[in-house]
Parts: structure tokens; sequence; C-alpha cells
């Protein structure tokens, strides 16, 4: 009898200890995510040598470093996975996790976006960096989450420059009648149409063809991409005129990063932060090596005066009233001043 009290108790003491380490397994399990291993694919569409193209790669090869492993990140340059918007709708749908698409197709998604279609709206970098990854950013990136896209900061694209086929641009009355390309944002369209220019929108992937062919007379880009795509070879005029900001807001599928764990979360965050920086330097930097190239070509570069940017900003103050319409456009106009 006492052998099998005896008996019974170590079965016992066995099922405790097999109990006990079951829970102690969950436990660690749950907190080290199972060491699942994620993967994100990451696409945009631009020249891997732009400061975003590069800081893409960045965030890649930290996140992996960071994560030891956890996180892969495949990188989808120039185009390769379709336009910003067809990108976007990847991530919708949960084939694509990351992109830092123009701000020019984002309203079709969130319409408060246009914002950054006003002409004239930053005063310079710096303005731009407080703005988008202040106050409007916080207000933007409420809106993206509808959408299925999470902020995790905004990248610098550089303010926008005309250039054109037909003659140099150096007043509204120069922008006459010249086809000039633009992404599929309406306020974009209108800012031509207030100066008497046809807006004609067309995906990025082809307008160097398209201006090549005539079928537009010209376009509006940073330095950036008017470098990395050669717009320069099929285009005679370059005018600095920085009458328009290009950001590029750093999204990851919503569903993706809920889907994380939180010490992976909270990498993606810490690297997005640091990378975030890291472009924004990047962009000054290469900017002013992109202008010295462009003085070595063929294209006629002119730069406008400050009287004559006044000029522009006058010209196209209409864009400002037609936004006007959106609601909650005060409030976003007010941050980018806070």
């Amino acid at each position: 009898m006492m052998k099998k009290i005896a008996f019974n108790c170590v079965i016992g003491s066995l099922m405790i200890v097999l109990l006990l380490a079951g829970c102690s397994n969950g436990e660690s399990a749950s907190s080290e995510g199972d060491g699942q291993e994620y993967t994100i694919k990451f696409a945009h569409v631009v020249s891997p040598s732009t400061a975003k193209g590069k800081a893409a790669e960045k965030f890649g090869e930290l996140i992996e470093k960071r994560t030891d492993g956890q996180i892969k990140v495949e990188v989808y340059p120039d185009s390769q996975l379709g336009s910003d918007r067809e990108i976007i709708e990847q991530m919708q749908s949960g084939t694509v996790q990351m992109n830092a698409p123009f701000t020019g197709v984002l309203p079709t998604f969130v319409k408060e976006f246009e914002v950054f279609d006003l002409p004239f709206l930053f005063e310079n970098r710096d303005h731009a960096f407080k703005a988008t990854n202040g106050k409007l950013g916080d207000i933007l990136g409420k809106k993206l989450e509808s959408q299925g896209m999470h902020l995790l900061g905004f990248w610098d694209g550089g303010f926008k420059h005309l250039t054109n086929s037909i003659h140099p641009i150096e007043t509204p009355k120069d922008m006459n009648q010249l086809k000039m390309r633009v992404s599929q944002s309406p306020l974009l369209i209108s800012q031509f149409q207030a100066v008497h220019a046809g807006g004609v929108s067309i995906d990025f992937s082809e307008l160097y063809t398209a201006l090549q062919t005539g079928t537009v007379d010209g376009q509006e880009n940073p330095l950036s991409n008017i470098v990395s795509k050669k717009f320069y070879e099929v285009q005679d005029y370059l005018t600095l005129s920085s009458h328009g900001y290009m950001a590029y807001p750093l999204v990851i599928s919503s569903k993706f990063y809920q889907k994380l764990p939180e010490e992976l979360q909270a990498a993606v965050d810490e690297v997005s932060k640091e990378v975030t920086e890291w472009q924004w330097e990047e962009s000054k930097r290469d900017e002013e090596a992109y202008l010295k190239k462009l003085n070595k070509t063929d294209i006629q570069i002119n730069e406008l005066s400050p009287e004559q940017k006044a000029a522009f900003k006058d010209a196209m103050s209409s864009v400002y009233n037609e936004f006007n319409k959106l609601d909650g456009s005060k409030e976003l106009l007010n941050a980018v001043d806070q």
C-alpha cells in the first residue's frame, strides 16, 4: 500500500513538473514570438541611386541586423512591381508590405494629402521636415490607417523644378499652352491650368518616353529624378523654380505591422526614425551633386528670382481656393506652420 502511495506521489510530481515546464515554454514562446521570421517586400518607383533608393536599402540592412535576421527585407526599386498607386494597392491586398510613395498619388486614397500639391507650401527644407515629421505628419498618419497603411515617417523628395523642350520659363506667361506632365492629383492639374498650361497625367515609369516623343512638352520633378532618370537628355530647359515640394511618406502595411511582436514593432519604429534622419541629410548632399552634374550637360538652366517666384505664387493662388473647399483644410494649413 505504501509503495502504491509513493508511486502515485512520484507520478503526481512528474505531472506537475511537466505542467510547469509547459507553461514556462508557452510564456517564452509568447515573449520571443517563437523566433518566427518575417519578410518585408519594400517596393518603390525611383532609382536605387537616389536618396530614397539608398534609404530603402539602408532600412533593410539595419532592420535585419537589429532583429538578428528575424525581419528580412527585399527591395524592389525602379517600378519593378508597378506604379506607386499599384504598389499601394498591393500593400492593401497583402502582397507588398512597404513603400515610400510620392504624395501626389495619395489623394486617391486619402484626400487630405492634396495639401502637398499646393504651390509654394514650404519655405525651405527645414520647414518641410518640421511639418511632415511633426503636427502635419500626425494628422495624415491617422488618415492613412483607414487605408491599411501605418506611417513610419516622411522622407525628403526635394523641391520640384520645371523642365521643358520649348523655351526657357521665367514668367507665368511662359507656361501658356505647354503640355506638362503631372501625377494623378487634381490639384496638380489645377496648378498648371492656373498658368494656362495643360496638365497630362502619365505614370512616372513612362515619363522619359513621353518627353522623348513629344507626348508632353515638359514636367515637374526634383533634381534627384531629373538626373537619375536622365530627363536632361530629352529636355532643353531647366527652371529652378522650387514651386512645389515632393514628400515620401514611409508606410508599412498596418495588418503586417500589427502582427509583429512588440519588440519587432519597436525595432521597426527605431530603425525608421534613424533612417529617416539619414535620408534627409543624404538628400541634401545629393542635390548639390545633381546640380553640378546638370551644369555639365547641354540643358540650359535658369533660376527664378524671389520676384519671379512671387509672380508664380500669385498666378497659382486659385489652387488654394480650391483646396479650402476640403473638409479639414484649415487644420492642415495650420499644421504646416506649427
